[in-house]
Formats: C-alpha cells, structure tokens, sequence
C-alpha cells in the first residue's frame, strides 16, 4: 500500500519529458482544474439562463445574425448526426475517452495540451449531463446561418483546435535534432 501511494505522489509531482527532464505537473494541472470547472459552471448557468429567458422568443444583439435563442439539440455538436441512435453517441464517446487517456501523459507535459484536455472533457461532460437530464442539449447561441449552439459546444471546438496546435507543435518539436538551435 505504501509503494502505491509513493508512486502516486512521484506521478503527481511530475513527469518526465520525451527529452528526459521532469515536469511539474502543479501548475498545469491548476490551469486545467480552472478552465474545466470555468467551463462547465459557465456551461450550467448559460444552459439554465436560456431557459429561464428565451421560452418567449429570441433575444437579437444588435444585428438581426446575432441572437440569443432557446433550441434544443437532439444530435451532438451544432445539431450533426441528430437522428443517431444513443449507443452510437456512448460508443463515439468512449472512443474519444480512449484517445484522451492514451495521450493523457503527452497532452500535460504542456499548457496548450492541458488546456485542450480541459475543454474538450468540460465541453463534453456538461453536454452530456444536459443529455441525460432529458435525452436533447439546451442550446442558445445563433449567428446567422451557423447552427444554435451553447459554450460546451465552444469549448469543445476551442480545445480541438488547441488539441491539433499542440499536436503540430509536438512534431514540430520531435523534428528538430536535440542541441541545435532554430534561427540566428
């Protein structure tokens, strides 16, 4: 039992890197713990705030492609494969959980990967509670022709995004010989 927990406590205060220094896991573990909780409390009132506001209609900001209007999403994100059947969401779902832990140690070792990690899972969580509560997702933001959509949805687009910058970066990182020095 004791080997257990010191092993645990080693893997908390940090992981090595590819090139073999120790990383400290503290401060991106805090940066991820905030984005995540950030995400989904934001997620939660946002999804409760539609509700509450918009069952009388839209709410225009100021242009006529700009609103905020109550839909609910019966597909995954912005409304796509909305006629799946629920063990397909639960398969898809399991397998993005499968990527995410297979590349767990990869996406810590750095602050973009962290707060991909963050986004995506806070994203994903808080949709999928709101899908459990009621089989559909609140959504409530509507630019133009683009689908209604809600923050988890931003979320989960922003760490893709930040997942594939991090992706790039680590190649890019793996391509150059260690101890040589890019530029003048």
């Amino acid at each position: 039992m004791a080997e257990a927990s010191t092993a645990l406590a080693t893997r908390l205060r940090g992981l090595r890197s590819k090139a073999g220094e120790t990383i400290s896991l503290k401060p991106r573990l805090v940066l991820a713990s905030t984005l995540f909780l950030g995400t989904v409390v934001l997620d939660v009132l946002t999804k409760a705030m539609a509700i509450a506001y918009l069952q009388e209609g839209p709410i225009f900001l100021g242009a006529d492609w700009l609103a905020l209007r109550l839909a609910y999403n019966y597909g995954v994100a912005f409304s796509f494969l909305e006629g799946i059947p629920y063990w397909a969401l639960g398969v898809g779902a399991i397998l993005l959980l499968a990527m995410v832990i297979w590349n767990l140690r990869s996406l810590l070792e750095t602050r973009l990967g962290a707060s991909a990690l963050a986004l995506v899972a806070a994203g994903g969580l808080s949709n999928a509670v709101d899908r459990l509560m009621d089989g559909r997702v609140t959504d409530m933001i509507s630019v133009w022709l683009w689908p209604v959509f809600n923050v988890a949805d931003i979320a989960i687009t922003v760490g893709v995004g930040l997942l594939i910058l991090s992706s790039r970066a680590g190649k890019k990182e793996a391509a150059e010989p260690a101890g040589t020095e890019s530029g003048p």
